[in-house]
């Protein structure tokens, strides 16, 4: 589409540049034979240029104004090709605003979840501690009582 746009620039560019170059000469040619034919109007030839150099500038003025008229519908279709292509990235943008609330929640919750983690390992280890703390004040206890209520030795008399 873009080399057919370029192309397309060229050929109205082309097509302009052309009437320009001859419009001028034209132009002259037109009031040279217009002065003559109404001066001598009753002579043919001035009458045949007149008109041949009327005629072309008319054809000039025609294709400019075709010319011009293909410029307008081209820019109404690249308006519209561009409203349309802006209307998508519009949806665009608000889908990309969403996807990015929806990173950020899920990078919120990848961080509360590794704060989780680790409270739920320091209250693992705080337990696992206190268990330990446990276990040896039963075992220090245990020791305790035993020799406490151990039997008294006997001794034997003999």
């Amino acid at each position: 589409m873009n080399t057919e746009l370029i192309g397309q620039a060229k050929q109205f560019d082309e097509k302009i540049n052309g009437i320009k170059t001859q419009f001028f000469s034209a132009l002259d040619d037109f009031k040279k034979y217009y002065v003559y034919y109404n001066k001598n109007p009753e002579v043919n030839e001035f009458q045949n240029y007149y008109v041949n150099s009327k005629t072309q500038l008319q054809t000039m003025s025609k294709d400019l104004f075709l010319t011009t008229n293909n410029i307008d519908k081209n820019i109404e279709i690249l308006d519209k090709k561009m409203s349309a292509i802006s209307l998508k990235m519009a949806d665009e943008k608000k889908l990309n605003d969403k996807l990015m609330l929806l990173l950020k929640n899920l990078q919120n919750t990848k961080d509360g979840s590794s704060i989780l983690i680790d409270d739920s390992k320091e209250a693992y280890n705080i337990q696992y501690y206190y268990n330990v703390e446990i276990i040896i004040g039963i075992l220090i206890v245990g020791v305790i009582l035993a020799k406490l209520f151990r039997p008294a030795s006997i001794s034997v008399k003999k």
